[in-house]
């Protein structure tokens, strides 16, 4: 079996950002029953947690599918070009919209607009975790892997949409975020990337996840499983419901199963 897991809300607590020992030996116990544990994020891999990176994963599907890799080798990779990521910077500033985005190793903002807490709070996060934080004005150039917008009063939605929608899929999330993968990757995508690769029938596979922008995945694996503490529309969507991140959720959904 492939088990697709999400990280935040799901192998991490969104709350505490704990990881709950239960779920390391959850994944290790799976790996070691001969089954393929697979992170499936919107995360580019050079922001993963380096937590996560050291837990047994054999596959890891990131920026929304534009990124998949299989035991340290990339079966896919495709990043929008800097003339079009220099599109995508000058659209945020004509509309007023707050870019947050995101290269291999660093978060790029734009030092001429006032950030709103909460792409602040994020921003914060990563910094703790060692990825660097720089106006894109001091970026030896303007290219990045994947990129999200949050909006004030005086952005334009409407037409920063209207203006990257033919090159890039938005995904509207609660509150003043949208989050961006290029055109013809999804989480979905690089999941089928994926299963391509290993010969392995979409019947065979599980996902494990927490919130609607989760619901791609659920599309394509097998068997379905939001953790207790997840959005209610996930929930509507899975085969099973499990505990909350910090009750072993991870831990007793794949027990449930019979996976380890």
């Amino acid at each position: 079996m492939v088990v697709f897991f999400d990280i935040d809300g799901t192998i991490v607590d969104n709350a505490t950002q704990i990881i709950p020992d239960s779920a390391v030996e959850a994944i290790r116990l799976l790996r070691e029953n001969g089954h393929i544990p697979v992170v499936n994020t919107g995360r580019p891999f050079g922001h993963i947690d380096l937590r996560i990176r050291q837990l047994a994963f054999d596959g890891w599907i990131c920026a929304c599918g534009m990124e998949v890799i299989l035991n340290g080798t990339f079966l896919h990779r495709d990043y929008p070009s800097e003339a079009l990521c220099g599109f995508v910077i000058d659209q945020c500033k004509k509309n007023r919209m707050l870019i947050q985005a995101e290269t291999a190793d660093a978060l790029y903002y734009d030092a001429d607009m006032t950030y709103t807490p909460a792409p602040l709070r994020e921003a914060a996060r990563l910094e703790k975790k060692g990825i660097r934080v720089m106006p894109y004005q001091e970026a030896a150039d303007r290219s990045f892997i994947k990129f999200v917008t949050h909006e004030t009063e005086e952005s334009d939605r409407a037409a920063f949409l209207a203006a990257v929608e033919p090159f890039f899929h938005p995904m509207i999330h609660p509150g003043t975020m949208i989050e961006y993968s290029k055109r013809g990757n999804t989480k979905a995508k690089g999941m089928e990337r994926l299963l391509e690769a290993l010969h392995i029938p979409r019947a065979e596979t599980f996902a494990i996840g927490d919130s609607e922008n989760d619901l791609p995945m659920f599309a394509v694996a097998g068997t379905t499983i939001c953790m207790g503490d997840g959005m209610e529309n996930l929930k509507k969507a899975a085969d099973h419901i499990t505990d909350p991140v910090l009750g072993d959720g991870v831990f007793h959904a794949l027990r449930h199963f019979g996976l380890i």
